[in-house]
């Protein structure tokens, strides 16, 4: 991995707010936390809360808790405004290695897909659940969630959580929308995951 992308997942989330440049654009970014994502089963899937039989099961076992998560908000020069990078903050240690994400699975592929614009991670549990839920019930869970979106949307971004029974979800907007987008894993010095990142593309042509 370039290590100038490597350096934007963390200072991308700085308590400051930080410029950097896209092309021959700059992007302010601002970290907005966006809740608690609780895991009890050690596993985590990514993907589309609305097309969960695709989500993706995570190869490597998590720790069991309630973590932070938060949203690097990119603001462009004409205004507009995008998530650029979502991640769940294991502990306080500083990623020393990233890993692109490995995922398991009769459906693993190289990166998530995202069809309708709505990234999500969460227990896995969570995620192999709704595909199983009776339809009126699924709708409604469905319903909860896009009302939490509508909640905090504004100028294209969005996030929002869904409880599921001891468990929840967290979503947000991906990027610019639609797309197939990777997720990454950080290991502190002594091995540990301390960080789970899921990365929108903005700097794509870059790497």
């Amino acid at each position: 991995m370039d290590q100038a992308i490597a350096e934007l997942f963390e200072i991308a989330f700085d308590e400051e707010d930080i410029v950097v440049e896209l092309a021959d654009e700059e992007l302010l970014f601002t970290n907005q936390p966006v809740g608690s994502l609780r895991i009890t089963s050690e596993k985590m899937m990514a993907g589309d809360p609305g097309r969960a039989s695709d989500a993706l099961e995570l190869r490597d076992s998590f720790p069991t808790g309630e973590f932070p998560v938060e949203a690097a908000i990119a603001e462009f020069q004409d205004g507009e405004e995008v998530i650029g990078y979502l991640r769940v903050k294991f502990s306080d240690n500083a990623p020393e290695h990233w890993d692109p994400a490995a995922y398991t699975g009769e459906n693993a592929r190289v990166s998530t897909l995202v069809e309708s614009g709505i990234f999500a991670l969460a227990d896995a549990e969570v995620l192999k659940d709704l595909p199983t839920i009776d339809g009126d019930e699924r709708e409604a869970l469905m319903d909860r969630l896009n009302t939490s979106l509508d909640e905090t949307y504004e100028d294209d971004r969005a996030w929002g959580a869904l409880d599921y029974e001891s468990n929840n979800l967290i979503a947000c907007s991906s990027g610019d929308g639609p797309g197939t987008y990777s997720v990454y894993v950080g290991r502190d010095a002594s091995g540990k995951i301390c960080r789970l990142l899921a990365d929108f593309a903005l700097f794509e042509e870059d790497e």
